[in-house]
């Protein structure tokens, strides 16, 4: 529902009113710098229609166990926790809202988000709690297949694993510069070499580093780069499918099979599409201009 601010209301009085804590009206109103209320503003409130005392010792698996629900969707309800050593004693926690559907409105969506190592511990842990993987970017390659891990990948590792969610190696074809490079893209489209040490690599990172997948991001792919670029994507499928890794393929979002650019013309939409377990659109593209 939506409150509209009164002469004289504080987020006390509101959350006083509707029986939501002062933290919860704050949060989903992003009022965390915002000093007083303005009269006339309208704040969004989300009624509990469970609510959980915290005991003095009780953690968040304790309270999510006593429910039948999980931690991260604990934490779902109640996400300034996040920013908490612990729950306090006395403190009030959302179990369930008002008419929550209990994930079933989402139900067959899945979310998946990239992240730099260097984003914000805020906002990455805030994201974990809803997304299904995290795509960590990127990995770039030698010309001789070896990896290039992206510095500050074991922080994105480990907060994934501490919120149970998957995460996947994003391959780029970034030089030793750290930009795309489609030399590298033809490289490893035309040479079998190299092409076989980059999967074998791939396959070591993926198992050392627990990762549950591989997302190629290739762009700038030559013309006549475009059926062998999809030969190794099928390549690399068929080699880490077996062991239970997913392969996904970025692509850039042409509205026509002969449309031209440089963006477009390397990549064969059937065949990667064929070969591929999943492929995403990078809609964005089209908000760069």
């Amino acid at each position: 529902m939506i409150h509209v601010v009164s002469q004289g209301e504080t987020l006390y009085s509101i959350s006083q009113m509707y029986g939501v804590s002062v933290e919860k009206i704050r949060y989903d109103n992003q009022l965390f710098s915002q000093v007083g209320l303005a009269v006339g503003q309208s704040l969004l409130i989300l009624r509990p229609k469970t609510v959980h005392i915290v005991k003095p010792g009780e953690s968040l698996g304790d309270i999510a166990g006593a429910y039948g629900i999980t931690v991260r969707r604990l934490l779902r309800n109640n996400p300034w926790l996040l920013q908490q050593p612990y729950p306090y004693a006395g403190e009030e926690v959302a179990v369930t809202y008002e008419n929550d559907l209990g994930g079933q409105r989402f139900a067959g969506l899945r979310v998946e988000g990239y992240a730099y190592p260097f984003i914000s511990r805020d906002i990455l842990q805030e994201s974990l709690l809803y997304i299904d993987e995290l795509l960590v970017f990127s990995y770039g390659f030698t010309t001789s297949g070896q990896l290039l891990p992206p510095d500050g990948e074991e922080y994105l590792l480990n907060e994934a694993r501490a919120f149970g969610v998957p995460a996947v190696l994003v391959l780029t074809p970034f030089g030793e510069t750290g930009t795309f490079n489609n030399q590298l893209v033809k490289l490893v489209s035309e040479n079998m070499y190299v092409q076989e040490q980059l999967i074998a690599n791939l396959h070591s990172a993926l198992q050392q580093k627990q990762y549950a997948g591989v997302d190629v991001d290739f762009e700038y792919i030559l013309p006549e780069d475009r059926e062998l670029y999809a030969a190794f994507v099928r390549n690399m499928r068929e080699r880490l499918a077996p062991m239970g890794y997913t392969v996904s393929v970025a692509l850039a979002p042409k509205t026509s099979a002969d449309q031209p650019g440089l963006l477009y013309e390397g990549m064969d939409y059937h065949l990667l599409g064929e070969y591929a377990d999943t492929v995403l659109l990078m809609t964005y593209e089209w908000g760069y201009t």
